[in-house]
């Protein structure tokens, strides 16, 4: 049976983080199960548009360190990469979240996948067919998902698998986000990067997560958890499950599941450590989402009335630094005179919400989408 261990850490402190993940991969076979000596280690982190540690937003910098060191324990060759959900970011991103310091502290590299090229990769996909992968992505011996705890706008959770997104560098996300703009689709989408990799390890940073508007927008929250697993798939049903989300419903963990990817059932998976129930929070979940609608009336809406769920820009907070524009799938964000989003163009990836780092991106629930949760008796 596929394995997931929690194991409790109160915080940061680098002894505690450390002992905590040790315990973790010891619950599941230890380290030197999944790494052997000279083992090219690549700690795939989330840095994704460059938040301090305290905003819960990024792989926390104590948790990479104490990864990489114990790499460099069992004689692996750590590395720690990423790329930034704003083209042209990364370098930045991986300096303000205190990832590129929490590596050289451990003594492991830093690679910026926006520069270290990619492979043409062919996959059997139900969204896309052929992707372009960071190289070290595909290079590495042992490939690790480092992903945070926390919910997300679009697809509910956003845990181990959905981590691997950054391994498409440059352009490529925006390119995927406007084929796949629905949860439904972009969680295939997910999927479909996932199938084109081989992840041997996954260790979840779930000590502070994130509830709300997440991915970078929501409200840190002491959850106070270690989660590893050999199996991404399982790890992430886990972890949905610890901040109050039924793991059926992540339909990145569903999809992964069906499609033979890893094991999404957590009849099907020992949990070993803390128990679900005894680690469980009721995060918030976001109230803008369009997922709340039934699949029929998300369609119907969004075929004849696209401004249920809007998408606005703050002229008093924006800064103008144009991450926003260069990073919308649908080109409809302009800053010329004032800042401004095309309704009829936006596809709801919620994309510039997410790495917008000035607060400027906000999300309302109109007037006819209100009358419509009311009216299904949806309780946010």
């Amino acid at each position: 049976m596929t394995k997931v261990s929690i194991v409790k850490c109160e915080n940061y402190e680098h002894d505690n983080v450390k002992k905590a993940i040790k315990k973790s991969l010891d619950f599941i076979g230890g380290l030197p199960k999944f790494v052997k000596p000279n083992d090219t280690v690549l700690l795939k982190v989330n840095a994704i548009i460059g938040f301090p540690p305290e905003r819960a937003a990024t792989t926390h910098p104590a948790v990479v360190r104490a990864m990489a060191e114990l790499v460099k324990e069992v004689e692996g060759i750590p590395l720690v990469g990423d790329s930034s959900g704003a083209y042209g970011f990364t370098g930045q991103s991986l300096e303000m979240c205190g990832l590129r310091k929490a590596a050289e502290d451990a003594g492991a590299g830093v690679v910026n996948f926006e520069s270290t090229g990619t492979y043409s990769v062919n996959v059997d996909g139900r969204v896309v067919k052929t992707l372009n992968i960071a190289k070290p992505a595909i290079d590495c011996d042992v490939l690790v998902s480092m992903p945070k705890l926390k919910t997300h706008q679009l697809t509910k959770f956003t845990g181990a698998v959905k981590n691997f997104y950054g391994v498409i560098p440059g352009t490529g996300k925006a390119v995927i986000h406007k084929m796949a703009p629905s949860e439904e689709s972009l969680s295939q989408a997910v999927v479909d990067i996932y199938s084109a990799l081989k992840p041997a390890l996954a260790v979840m940073d779930g000590i502070v997560g994130m509830e709300g508007e997440g991915a970078t927008n929501g409200t840190p929250v002491e959850s106070k958890v270690i989660i590893s697993g050999a199996d991404c798939v399982a790890l992430d049903a886990v972890a949905s499950e610890v901040i109050g989300f039924f793991h059926k419903d992540i339909m990145t963990t569903r999809f992964a599941h069906e499609r033979g990817f890893g094991v999404g059932m957590l009849d099907e998976i020992e949990v070993i450590g803390e128990k679900i129930e005894d680690v469980r929070l009721d995060f918030k979940k976001s109230k803008y989402i369009v997922y709340k609608f039934p699949d029929f009336v998300r369609k119907f809406m969004f075929g004849f009335a696209e401004n249920v769920s809007i998408v606005e820009i703050s002229e008093d907070d924006c800064k103008k630094c144009r991450i926003c524009v260069e990073s919308c799938p649908a080109s409809a964000i302009t800053l010329e005179s004032h800042p401004f989003i095309d309704q009829k163009k936006c596809i709801k990836c919620y994309c510039c919400h997410e790495l917008c780092r000035n607060g400027a991106v906000k999300l309302k629930t109109s007037f006819l989408g209100r009358q419509i949760l009311k009216r299904l008796n949806y309780k946010s």
